[in-house]
């Protein structure tokens, strides 16, 4: 594909960004207008911002290999899901020092929790990590019903606890907060 092939698909990409499409549904649109799925993803993460090197690095992992591999007609969205759900479109965001700290309680929060965190929730608990969609994490754990067995129930709530007091209030936060200290209160520290 040229670069100017690769620029018209970019600014289709962008237009429809803005226009409010998912990033899945970009990517899949592209695809079914340009048949080439490498070329959908990388105009796709190009033009959610993310620098041409990692744009180009992320499609070659070889998960999103496997995914291209295995494409056959009328599988775009599918695709578009698989690389979604590897992490290909997740713009990394650097955190400022407040922002670190409520990721240091989330990711103990996340130890705390032990072995058998569901694998499509640790999937989305990482992207959101490197999102910094700190907020939605910090929902997204407190909704938890228990902890894993081998988990440490006190650690857990009580770093959602500390996390949740630096979190601004709004989208939920106020509720996930809640819980987390009457949750806190149930396991209290030994």
């Amino acid at each position: 594909m040229g670069r100017t092939d690769l620029d018209t698909l970019v600014d289709r990409a962008r237009d429809a960004l803005h226009a409010g499409g998912e990033e899945t549904g970009v990517c899949a649109g592209l695809l079914r207008d340009a048949g080439d799925p490498r070329a959908a993803a990388l105009a796709t993460c190009l033009a959610l911002g993310i620098t041409r090197t990692e744009a180009e690095r992320r499609p070659a992992t070889e998960e999103a290999t496997g995914a291209f591999d295995e494409l056959g007609p009328g599988d775009e969205e599918v695709l578009a899901l698989l690389l979604q759900a590897g992490g290909v479109f997740v713009v990394d965001r650097r955190l400022d020092a407040h922002e670190q700290r409520i990721r240091d309680l989330l990711d103990a929060a996340r130890t705390a929790y032990g072995a058998g965190l569901p694998s499509g929730f640790a999937v989305s608990l990482s992207r959101w990590f490197r999102a910094g969609e700190l907020a939605r994490a910090h929902r997204g754990l407190a909704s938890r019903q228990r902890v894993g067995e081998d988990g440490d129930p006190a650690a857990y709530w009580a770093a959602l606890v500390a996390a949740g007091e630096l979190l601004p209030d709004g989208d939920g936060t106020e509720e996930a907060r809640e819980r987390c200290r009457r949750m806190a209160e149930r396991h209290p520290a030994p």
